[in-house]
């Protein structure tokens, strides 16, 4: 909202001091684009481009860890078997077959635990952040392509604001009115 209150009043070259202090180098870039100059769909393009590339990236990464989870029992149950193929070597000692069969079902656990534990939850909040983050670029696009068009930094904060849950504005209005 800042830049764009500067850009209206002084222009879009007024900002290229500002932007390269902008520690986000998505916006950086993005706002950069505008500055020199790149008319507004280049830079739109440009910004989601980067966001698809992000996206996919992030969608493999996901999906492998997924995956990890839908394979992880069978893992388990293959412990499982082998631990009984071996109990079934020692039928002769009664006192082994516990042991065996703890070995089996310890395998099984394991493998269950990996995937509803750990790597089905993993996978899935790793989308879930990757969605949170793709949501978050597309919000910076949104600003970096308003602050390029002139826009109204009331609207701008508008905008932006609405994004954001209800509890968040609260304390956004809270903080500017002290």
């Amino acid at each position: 909202v800042g830049f764009a209150e500067q850009a209206r009043r002084e222009g879009l070259l007024a900002l290229e001091e500002q932007a390269r202090s902008i520690e986000d180098p998505f916006f950086r870039r993005g706002l950069q684009l505008a500055i020199d100059g790149a008319d507004p769909d280049t830079v739109g393009e440009v910004m989601e481009a980067d966001v698809k590339a992000m996206s996919d990236r992030h969608k493999q990464g996901a999906k492998m860890v997924t995956s990890l989870g839908v394979y992880a029992p069978t893992f388990g149950i293959i412990g499982a078997v082998i631990g009984l193929i071996h109990t079934m070597h020692v039928l002769d000692n009664p006192a082994a077959i516990g042991e065996g069969i703890a070995g089996a079902f310890t395998a099984t656990f394991w493998g269950v635990f990996a995937s509803n534990g750990i790597f089905l939850p993993l996978g899935n909040k790793l989308s879930v952040m990757s969605g949170l983050e793709v949501a978050q670029k597309r919000l910076i696009i949104e600003g970096v392509l308003s602050i390029q068009s002139g826009a109204n930094p009331r609207l701008l904060d508008d905008m932006l604001r609405s994004a954001l849950p209800p509890s968040e504005r609260v304390s956004l209005d809270e903080k500017k009115s002290a």
